[in-house]
């Protein structure tokens, strides 16, 4: 279900663009993204790919606010669409702070939380891997830990198993869905 939503916002290749944030300059080349996971180059035609999806979310605005994520086709039957929309302005992800939410994101906060699903690259060494590593996992945790106390409590454990239970879909469940109604179309 993530897989899809990232689909959407133009792969989980794509990194670095914006209006063309601090360090970013357009053309041709690569640039490293240092705010992200490890030093990783991030091509000119990925940035402006980025950039696009970032300016269709927004509404061509200058930043993302949680209400431009009502308009993403692929979020709205997912049953974790409110973390994974809160994981975007979560400012532990946006590295800004140890909690609380930010109001809107710019392009450079978006990139920040896209380079979470970028994958590893192969030609990191192993200190750059168990790095990135944990920065992905210390992103899910944060979906999870709803309070910021740095732990995942009982109840916000079984928020995570009721909503993957109440919406997934049994293959019992799914015959009777694809099966032809005995009583016509």
């Amino acid at each position: 279900m993530l897989a899809l939503f990232l689909d959407y916002l133009g792969g989980v290749s794509l990194l670095r663009a914006g209006g063309y944030p601090a360090g970013v300059r357009k053309g041709r080349g690569t640039w490293p993204l240092l705010r992200g996971l490890g030093t990783q180059n991030v091509s000119s035609d990925q940035i402006e790919q980025l950039h696009r999806r970032f300016k269709q979310l927004s509404g061509d605005q200058p930043t993302i606010r949680k209400e431009n994520f009502n308009n993403v086709p692929d979020l709205e039957l997912n049953p974790i669409r409110s973390k994974i929309v809160r994981a975007f302005f979560d400012n532990r992800n946006l590295r800004k702070g140890s909690s609380g939410l930010a109001d809107e994101i710019n392009f450079e906060d978006f990139l920040t939380i896209m380079s979470y699903f970028r994958p590893i690259d192969t030609t990191m060494d192993e200190e750059q891997v168990e790095l990135s590593r944990k920065e992905k996992l210390r992103f899910l945790f944060h979906m999870y830990d709803s309070d910021s106390d740095g732990r995942i409590t009982l109840e916000e454990y079984r928020n995570v198993k009721w909503s993957r239970s109440c919406c997934q879909e049994t293959p019992t469940s799914r015959r009777s869905r694809l099966a032809p109604s005995p009583t016509g179309p």
